[in-house]
């Protein structure tokens, strides 16, 4: 393969079907007529299910590494060369042109792939001479173009091997060549335990509070929850003394009707309820009834 020879024998068509034959098993004459579920569960990969069918030829170590240096750079000015073709291409068809020529490489002009395209291939003319010390992969050469132009420009003059960079090293290069105004996000402190950004903190100005502050309080958050993006979490310590306020209010409630608690007729339901009930009951309108004909007699 490394020569650009080739052992591969052409395959017939009894190879085929014993390749099916083989696969779906002692299928006979019928093996063709199977159909392949490429989804089927259980299939070996290519990289398990077929073997070498090229002959490797015996090299020294250090022929290896150098065939390897050259092949990396062989694929980086490859990389350049296809890029620069998109970046001409821009510059030089027009924008109907264009958007036909993305569509027949399978990419749509808008995509954000194009736009690195273009910035690589604008830089090809400085980095070709220099693609034996760049990684090879676009996206890693995309990361290049996106450092301060000072540096890269020291990089290309001075040889110095782009591989040599880190993954932290670019990403705070290419933060240097942002706007300096900072997002919000990260003025913020985050909460430990959630990882969301912490940007208020409620308090309570009353040295008394009972349950119907409490209540009051978790209505109005859990509303303001339902309608803004933000996520309202008590502390411990306050569940605790939310929770001691609800079993004080409810004894209390309990000291308070200690004596109404099995008289219904006692239990106050309101003055609506009450007077509902004076409508419906008899005795309570014969009452009433007698009430009205004792004024009467008095006036």
């Amino acid at each position: 393969m490394l020569d650009h020879q080739n052992t591969t024998i052409a395959t017939t068509a009894n190879d085929d079907t014993a390749a099916q034959t083989s696969y779906y098993g002692t299928a006979g004459a019928d093996a063709g007529n199977v159909r392949y579920d490429p989804f089927a569960a259980g299939q070996l990969s290519a990289e398990h299910g077929l073997a070498d069918i090229d002959t490797i030829k015996p090299r020294s170590r250090d022929q290896y590494v150098a065939l390897f240096k050259k092949t990396e750079e062989r694929t980086a000015k490859s990389t350049l060369q296809m890029c620069r073709v998109v970046y001409e291409a821009q510059q030089s068809l027009q924008e109907h042109e264009f958007a036909d020529f993305c569509t027949a490489v399978g990419y749509k002009d808008t995509s954000s792939v194009i736009r690195k395209f273009c910035a690589i291939g604008k830089l090809q003319p400085r980095l070709v001479n220099h693609a034996a010390f760049m990684p090879h992969e676009w996206t890693k050469i995309y990361t290049l173009t996106q450092i301060p132009a000072q540096l890269f420009e020291s990089y290309v003059a001075e040889g110095t091997d782009f591989r040599g960079l880190t993954g932290k090293q670019l990403k705070d290069l290419v933060d240097a060549t942002r706007p300096e105004t900072k997002q919000l996000s990260t003025l913020l402190p985050r909460d430990k335990d959630s990882n969301n950004f912490v940007f208020a903190k409620l308090t309570f100005d009353k040295t008394f509070v009972d349950a119907y502050d409490w209540r009051a309080v978790k209505k109005a958050l859990a509303e303001v929850e339902s309608r803004l993006p933000i996520k309202v979490q008590f502390v411990a310590a306050a569940e605790k003394a939310y929770q001691q306020t609800v079993a004080h209010r409810y004894t209390q409630a309990k000291q308070n009707a200690r004596k109404t608690e099995f008289k219904p007729a006692l239990w106050d339901f309101g003055i609506e309820a009450a007077q509902d009930n004076l409508k419906d009951d008899p005795a309570d309108a014969n009452t009433i009834d007698s009430s009205a004909s004792t004024t009467k007699a008095i006036e």
